[in-house]
């Protein structure tokens, strides 16, 4: 029975050494996964901020940044975005100024409104480089600007969908994040089942053993009490008593028949003396 339980120990912590291997595999693929979508991301942020300071800026004038662009000004300049910017992955784009108004959008509904929440980045994208953040499924670009002379700072935000641009990376290896997980719990499961298995069977045979050694001892009592019974009984009812009778019977019987065989031959000897008296009688006279 140790025997047993070892072995299911062993094979319950070999199903839980592959949980953590392939838990370890997961791990390592969406580590993968994540360098590839921080390479791409970087990428992206790049090819943003080329298209911002070689195409866009050069479309800008500096009344654009004095204020929101409208009439004649934003169809022109919209006009050029779609052809130059919006031509390629780029799906939006945004102008705006220190203070968080944007001063021109592709979608007409959005210029003129105050973004409060932009103001730290425009901030710190003027005062740095280039930074992107993901939203949802769209890779926004902040990408700091110059406009005339001397130069107005002002941002663009160039848009692009992020999972357009994570595809690539979660071809290889992503899909088996997925799949070692799957793997992972399968082998937990499997060890915990062991562990009942073997429990539940280790717990029949106690209780088999348990059983076995009650009915044994019972018989011992019964077998036990029966011989108390015998010694306790009158002499005439043991087996020892009833064999001595017997034997007693057949010793009797058979002195009866050797004294029987005694007699016979008893008479036989006074038979015999009389012939002979009487045969001496007869050869005297």
């Amino acid at each position: 029975m140790p025997d047993r339980r070892h072995r299911g120990r062993q094979l319950r912590d070999v199903f839980i050494m592959l949980a953590l291997i392939f838990l370890v595999g997961a791990g390592a693929a969406y580590g993968a996964t994540r360098y590839l979508q921080s390479g791409l991301e970087s990428d992206a942020t790049r090819d943003a901020r080329k298209l911002s300071v070689d195409v866009l800026q050069p479309l800008l004038v500096p009344a654009d940044a004095q204020g929101p662009v409208q009439g004649a000004r934003y169809d022109e300049l919209l006009s050029a975005v779609d052809e130059r910017v919006l031509a390629g992955p780029i799906n939006g784009v945004l102008l705006l100024a220190q203070d968080g108004t944007v001063l021109f959008a592709d979608q007409p509904s959005l210029v003129g409104d105050h973004e409060p929440a932009l103001r730290d980045d425009i901030h710190a994208v003027i005062a740095g480089t280039s930074q992107s953040s993901v939203d949802g499924a769209r890779f926004r670009t902040l990408t700091a600007l110059e406009i005339g002379s001397p130069p107005t700072l002002v941002a663009a935000e160039l848009v692009r969908s992020h999972p357009a641009i994570v595809e690539e990376s979660r071809e290889v290896w992503y899909p088996w994040v997925g799949r070692a997980i799957i793997a992972a719990i399968v082998c937990f499961g499997l060890a915990l089942v062991t562990a009942i298995v073997f429990a539940v069977i280790g717990v029949l045979r106690r209780r088999s053993a348990r059983q076995r050694s009650t009915v044994e001892a019972s018989r011992l009592r019964r077998k036990k009490a029966g011989a108390d019974a015998d010694e306790n009984a009158p002499a005439y009812m043991h087996p020892s008593f009833k064999d001595e009778v017997a034997a007693r019977r057949q010793a009797e019987d058979e002195l009866r028949a050797i004294h029987h065989e005694r007699d016979a031959l008893a008479d036989r000897v006074q038979r015999l003396e009389a012939e002979l008296d009487g045969l001496k009688a007869r050869s005297s006279v």
